[in-house]
């Protein structure tokens, strides 16, 4: 009688292993599923730079983008948030956008409408826009001037706007 208690015992550990191989198999494979979907993802296509991108009525493009820190430009108006610094390990960029109306029906937009993304930045909200929001009649066009906080460390930052329209904003928001 010993004996099997002996054998019960000894074999215990072996059951529990096994029982433990399909859970930990399971969770490589999802683990090796998820590995291979992030490092072969595309990213969304973004038009190049000074290209117009279809928003829902018009197009835009982007016609300037300049790092504050190396330009004098002041906002109008009695604006001081320019006052502040940044946030550590950002910069600010201000972003011209020409919107153009080309549908009878025209374009709205907002400046909520628009973000900035890109590899180590999540989106990112516009600090100060020259117009915030505007509807725009058939062969009307705007220039919309917007201020972002970008992360310093970001690259292939885009302008995600309406209709999901992405404006690559290239390398000339990085001063140094």
């Amino acid at each position: 009688m010993t004996k099997t208690v002996i054998e019960a015992r000894a074999q215990a550990p072996k059951t529990r292993a096994r029982r433990m191989l399909i859970p930990a198999a399971l969770l490589c494979s999802i683990g090796i599923a998820l590995a291979y979907l992030f490092l072969t993802a595309t990213p969304l296509p973004s038009v190049p730079l000074g290209a117009a991108a279809s928003i829902p009525g018009g197009m835009a493009s982007i016609s300037g983008i300049v790092p504050l820190e190396v330009d004098d430009w002041e906002p109008p108006g009695d604006d001081d948030f320019l006052d502040a610094s940044p946030p550590a390990g950002s910069h600010r960029v201000k972003i011209i956008v020409r919107i153009t109306a080309l549908e009878e029906d025209g374009v709205q937009f907002h400046t909520g409408d628009f973000t900035v993304t890109g590899l180590g930045s999540t989106g990112v909200d516009p600090v100060w826009s020259s117009i915030g929001a505007a509807r725009l009649g058939q062969g009307e066009s705007v220039a919309e001037t917007l201020v972002f906080e970008v992360p310093d460390k970001a690259v292939a930052l885009v302008l995600e706007g309406p209709g999901d329209a992405r404006l690559s904003l290239g390398l000339a928001h990085h001063t140094g």
